[in-house]
């Protein structure tokens, strides 16, 4: 596909690369998005990056994945903002649009550099398709605390109890992750503002980070939260 302003050029590692000006100038876009975050003006960021997924879905072959290079700075930043919105729709609960925006990123980006799959196979839970966690449940790798906290939520939902060898595996290996999980308070505060927003965010930081993104899960389920405390 192509006009005026936008453009796929195919590459020798069969991805393409998205060009694009004006409305498809995604880099121009997400660094807007960025300053809206900034300023507090998060309703308008969140518009920005659904406008930019419109666009995408838009642009995009209905009936074929396309896979975008990773390393072109505007196909990666469609992908950013496409990964975005999926986030702000699991925020709000919209867990199908979320979803379809997953699922979307990962045929877009198969190797998964910006680790959708974590967030996706919480939705896939949630919604119990559990075809479809089956079908993703092998990229949910050890090396990965949100990974191992996706299966050990999955475990749960499926069996009502948690997974003796799974939360041995956050504890020794993510202590920040369980840590966090099973802590009182939360804080969304100046001090983690500034530890994850710095160069190097400590695990902590990370692991408040995810916490702060699923809580909207778990105000849903509370009963695995607590029944990982014990």
């Amino acid at each position: 596909m192509s006009n005026a302003e936008l453009r796929f050029n195919p590459t020798e590692d069969q991805t393409f690369e998205l060009v694009g000006g004006g409305k498809y100038n995604f880099v121009r876009t997400k660094e807007h998005v960025d300053e809206l975050d900034a300023s507090g003006r998060y309703s308008e960021a969140c518009e920005a990056r659904f406008q930019a997924f419109q666009l995408l879905v838009d642009a995009l072959p209905e009936d074929e994945a396309m896979v975008l290079r990773w390393e072109h700075a505007n196909s990666r930043a469609a992908m950013m903002l496409l990964h975005g919105s999926a986030v702000d729709h699991f925020r709000i609960g919209d867990l199908e649009m979320a979803m379809a925006q997953l699922e979307m990123l990962l045929d877009c980006d198969p190797e998964d550099h910006l680790e959708g799959v974590n967030l996706l196979s919480l939705c896939y839970v949630a919604m119990e398709e559990w075809d479809a966690y089956d079908d993703v449940v092998i990229d949910l790798t050890d090396k990965s605390a949100e990974a191992v906290i996706v299966r050990l939520w999955a475990e749960y939902m499926r069996g009502g109890e948690i997974d003796g060898a799974l939360r041995s595996l956050l504890k020794s290996r993510h202590k920040a992750y369980y840590a966090e999980f099973t802590a009182v308070e939360h804080p969304d505060d100046e001090a983690f503002r500034r530890d994850i927003m710095s160069e190097r965010p400590s695990q902590e930081a990370q692991a408040r980070e995810w916490w702060l993104l699923t809580e909207p899960l778990w105000a849903e389920f509370p009963e695995f939260i607590e029944a990982l405390k014990k």
